[in-house]
């Protein structure tokens, strides 16, 4: 059995990074923006930032759209990613609840898990809900006489993502239990016993086979002779009269002689 199971297709790896390379850039631009030249406009290289910031936030509307485009023959598996980040179980609320308590005592046992557990799906709510706003509050912050309100529902938006940001990248950067699975976005591949663990639900759907159907034992007749008592004579059947057969030309040849004694023979 191979180690090695496909998690993601490169069609999902691809979109992944088309939206967080420049999401992380525009993180890291923004930041350095606001803490570091706010304060101080005057510091050489201002300009520099700023632009970066802006390419990123474009990149992060034109990255996406086109990958999409690129993969349109794998977009029913888009559509099955986005059903599954807001479709809710009662064990995803579950594993919500008892993921602090299971950090801390490992006999707790986690509720079984799609392809995303409950935290990963959070936060693809959150991107997928905020991700339009930042794509208009982000055009709009260009245009005069609506900038200052649009730069605060962006500022807003940056500071209430932020424990997502850093959660998201210490479990896959920095947590034993679960940075195995940052493989699965660049090769694909992760670990089957990891996978197993994590995401036993998804596992089950996709790798687990089903236990084979028993076969039913073939039907043996068995053919019981039974032996006449000794003394008494065993009638034969009368043999039906044979087909009258035509003359031919061909040589008489010598009759077969049957091996087989009826009670006839010996009166």
């Amino acid at each position: 059995m191979s180690e090695q199971i496909l998690r993601f297709r490169k069609s999902e790896r691809q979109l992944h990074w088309a939206l967080a390379v420049p999401f992380l850039i525009s993180y890291a631009t923004a930041v350095i923006l606001v803490l570091f030249y706010n304060p101080h406009p005057e510091r050489p290289l201002r300009e520099v930032v700023s632009w970066i910031h802006k390419i990123s936030g474009i990149s992060l509307i034109l990255l996406p759209t086109l990958t999409v485009l690129r993969h349109r023959r794998e977009f029913a598996v888009y559509l099955r990613n986005v059903r599954e980040g807001w479709v809710w179980r009662l064990d995803d609320v579950k594993w919500l609840f008892l993921m602090g308590p299971a950090a801390l005592n490992k006999k707790i046992e986690l509720p079984h898990q799609g392809k995303f557990n409950a935290a990963e799906k959070i936060n693809f709510m959150v991107l997928m809900s905020t991700y339009p706003l930042y794509i208009v509050t982000g055009i709009l912050i260009w245009l005069p006489g609506v900038a200052l309100l649009a730069w605060l529902l962006h500022f807003s938006m940056a500071v209430a993502a932020t424990p997502l940001v850093f959660g998201h990248m210490f479990m896959a950067t920095i947590n034993p239990d679960t940075r195995v699975g940052l493989s699965g976005m660049f090769t694909g591949f992760v670990d089957r016993h990891w996978a197993r663990h994590h995401y036993r639900r998804w596992y089950d759907e996709n790798f687990e086979k089903p236990a084979p159907r028993p076969t039913p034992p073939p039907c043996v007749v068995v053919a019981v002779a039974v032996a006449a008592p000794a003394g008494e004579a065993v009638m034969a059947a009368p043999a039906r009269p044979a087909a009258a057969r035509p003359a031919t030309a061909a040589p008489l040849a010598r009759p077969a002689v049957s091996p087989v004694r009826t009670a006839a023979d010996t009166l």
